[in-house]
């Protein structure tokens, strides 16, 4: 039998309700992202800092050494680029707005950035210096694994760095 079916009839139609908010439900996250695991643990070995900063947090260099040191690196920046591999377009401008270079000043840099190498190569302790501060290669003394004290080496890091600041105090 066909009945017709009535458009008012309630009981056999079945309304669905959807919810009020569609999409993805809300993933709850941590209100701080630590990291990996492995980051997490090279963070708490000292792997991930610098080892001019790791000098410092040690106490094996004093706040004024820590600077020169990283004055050090801004000056040999200024002279030849940051330290390592990566490939640029230098007819890329990047869109931003390049400012005038001022030669009095940057021959000014150029020059104190010599003046401490040539007193740096003087004393024997260049290159070490360049190692540390500008290329962060992480000396023997600051491995927490194998906790070895290399006195000499630490003893010429203190020295150069000394003579830096002697030179640079203003």
């Amino acid at each position: 039998m066909n009945t017709p079916i009535d458009r008012n009839d309630k009981a056999g139609s079945a309304i669905v309700n959807f919810p009020r908010r569609r999409g993805r439900p809300r993933v709850s996250r941590p209100d701080s992202d630590s990291g990996t695991p492995e980051l997490v643990m090279k963070r708490l070995l000292g792997e991930t800092a610098e080892s001019l900063d790791l000098c410092l947090e040690r106490g094996i260099i004093s706040g004024r050494q820590h600077w020169c040191g990283i004055h050090l690196r801004w000056l040999y920046t200024l002279r030849y680029g940051a330290p390592g591999t990566r490939a640029i377009d230098p007819t890329h401008l990047g869109g931003t707005e390049t400012s005038l270079d001022d030669p009095e000043w940057r021959a000014a840099r150029e020059k104190e950035y010599h003046d401490a190498m040539k007193k740096l190569a003087d004393s024997g302790h260049a290159l070490l210096l360049i190692n540390i501060c500008i290329h962060n290669d992480r000396p023997k003394f600051l491995n927490v694994r194998k906790s070895v004290k290399v006195t000499d080496m630490i003893t010429d890091l203190r020295d150069g760095l000394d003579i830096l600041a002697k030179q640079w105090e203003r």
